[in-house]
């Protein structure tokens, strides 16, 4: 039996993940510090030393992390975020996030296998109609309530919506549900272009 992984730190783990990005930030003795790997070199695990951008030394000490930093959808958030014309309680939270806590934590979604997943509001027109969307986007821009009919949308159905709030915010999202049902997948608009999955129901 193969104990390697069985054995091998969280942190190592993920650098040896060619799925993940090559390095990786962690606490050790109190301090933040960079880990990377050298993947198809020698393949070995390194820690960028003090004072340095790119020099560093072989890394060993897994037993003294006391904290692994995982890269955070948080930030990509944010990014998107600040491209909106729109605004609303939900994208105020986005920006004020603390980005050493989850998405779920900050209370930006519910914490679901959606949570951060993106949806182009050029895929979802591809299923509603140019119209639709084309009405939707004036709702938006008038600060108007609307809703489209259930439409397929890759085997669910699929609806588009915007509605104003009292303060002058507009919310708006984008919901695909089982067919006849009430339940589902339901994203937010968080800019002009982009959905953002938010909770399953």
């Amino acid at each position: 039996m193969d104990t390697t992984a069985a054995t091998m730190h969280p942190a190592e783990e993920y650098l040896r993940n060619e799925q993940n990005p090559p390095i990786l930030y962690v606490r050790i003795y109190g301090e933040r510090r960079k880990l990377f790997i050298n993947r198809g070199r020698e393949n070995v695990v390194g820690i960028i030393a003090k004072g340095k951008r790119k020099h560093g030394y072989i890394f060993s000490d897994w037993s003294h992390i006391e904290k692994i930093y995982y890269p955070s959808q948080e930030k990509e958030y944010q990014k998107l975020a600040r491209l909106a014309t729109h605004t609303n309680d939900w994208l105020r939270k986005i920006a004020a996030a603390d980005l050493e806590k989850s998405l779920y934590e900050n209370r930006i979604t519910t914490g679901t296998a959606i949570d951060g997943k993106c949806i182009r509001l050029s895929t979802i027109e591809k299923y509603c109609g140019s119209w639709d969307m084309q009405r939707f986007r004036q709702a938006m821009k008038n600060k108007e309530k609307f809703s489209t009919l259930r439409f397929d949308f890759c085997g669910y159905d699929g609806t588009l919506w915007c509605e104003p709030r009292d303060n002058g915010d507009m919310a708006a999202g984008f919901s695909k549900e089982y067919r006849n049902c009430g339940n589902g997948y339901y994203y937010l608009l968080i800019n002009d272009e982009f959905m953002i999955g938010y909770d399953i129901d």
